[in-house]
C-alpha cells in the first residue's frame, strides 16, 4: 500500500510538473533554441564536398520528431515523464524524512522548500561547471560530463538530505564537503565552445547561451516548485502513518 500510494502521488505530481514545464519551455526556451538552430546552419564549412554529402545522408538516416505537432507532443510527453520520475524521488525522499528521521510530513509549504532543494541539486549545482547546451555549441566528450553531472547531483543531494534529516552538529560539515567535492575537481570543458563559427554568429550565440541559461532555469524552477508543492499536498492528504 505505501509503494502504490508513493506512485500515485507521484504520477500526479509529475503529470503537473511536466506540464508546466512543457508550457514555461514554450514561451521561454524554445524560441531560443530555434535561434540557435537558425545560427548552426551557418557554420562555416570546413570539410569539403564529399564529407558535406555524407554529413548530409548521415542526417537524413537519423530520424527525429517532424516540427509542430509532433515535435511539441514528443517533448510534453519527455517532460511529463521526466518529472514523474523527479516526483517519485521527492516523494520517497519525504517519506523517509519522515518515517525514518522523524522529520515533519511534508505539506504544501514544506513541500516547496523540498521542490527548491531539488531544483539546486538537479539544475542550479550542475550548471556552475557545465551550462545548458544550445545547438550549435560545443561541449566536452559526452561520457565525461554525464559523470560530473550524476557525481554532482548525487553530492548535492546527499548533502542537502542529510543537512535536513540528521540532528548532529556535523551534519553542515559534511554537507558542505559533499556539496564541494565535485565542484574542487571541476567540470569537464571543451577547448572551443563555438568551433567552426564565425566570430559574429560565436557573438550571437555567446549571448544566446546566457539567456539560455535564465530560460532554462526559470522553467526548471517552476518545474520544481510544482512538483514540490503537489507532492507535499498529497502527502498531507494521505500521510505515510495511515497508509
Amino acid at each position: 500500500m505505501l509503494f502504490r500510494r508513493i506512485v500515485v502521488i507521484a504520477l500526479f505530481s509529475g503529470l503537473a510538473g511536466g506540464l508546466a514545464l512543457s508550457l514555461a519551455q514554450r514561451w521561454q526556451v524554445i524560441p531560443i533554441i530555434a535561434a540557435a538552430e537558425h545560427l548552426e546552419s551557418e557554420k562555416v564549412e570546413v570539410a569539403g564536398s564529399e564529407a558535406s554529402e555524407h554529413d548530409h545522408d548521415h542526417d537524413h538516416a537519423e530520424w527525429g520528431p517532424e516540427d509542430g505537432l509532433e515535435r511539441i507532443l514528443f517533448t510534453v510527453l519527455s517532460n511529463v515523464l521526466t518529472a514523474i520520475g523527479y516526483a517519485l524521488l521527492l516523494v520517497a525522499l519525504g517519506a523517509a524524512a519522515s518515517i525514518k528521521f522523524g522529520r515533519a510530513q511534508l505539506n504544501p509549504m514544506s513541500g516547496l522548500v523540498w521542490g527548491l532543494g531539488g531544483f539546486i541539486a538537479f539544475f542550479a549545482a550542475p550548471s556552475l561547471g557545465i551550462l545548458p547546451q544550445l545547438p550549435g555549441v560545443a561541449g566536452a566528450a559526452l561520457e565525461s560530463r554525464q559523470f560530473w553531472w550524476v557525481a554532482t547531483v548525487l553530492c548535492t543531494g546527499a548533502g542537502l538530505f542529510l543537512a535536513h534529516t540528521l540532528k548532529s552538529h556535523w551534519r553542515w560539515a559534511a554537507a558542505a564537503v559533499l556539496i564541494c567535492v565535485p565542484h574542487l575537481f571541476g567540470a569537464p570543458q571543451p577547448d572551443d565552445l563555438y568551433a567552426g563559427h564565425t566570430a559574429e554568429v560565436a557573438a550571437q550565440l555567446s549571448a544566446l547561451s546566457g539567456a539560455f541559461l535564465v530560460a532554462t532555469g526559470l522553467s526548471s524552477l517552476i518545474m520544481w516548485i510544482v512538483i514540490g508543492a503537489c507532492t507535499g499536498f498529497g502527502i498531507r492528504r494521505f500521510p505515510p502513518t495511515q497508509i
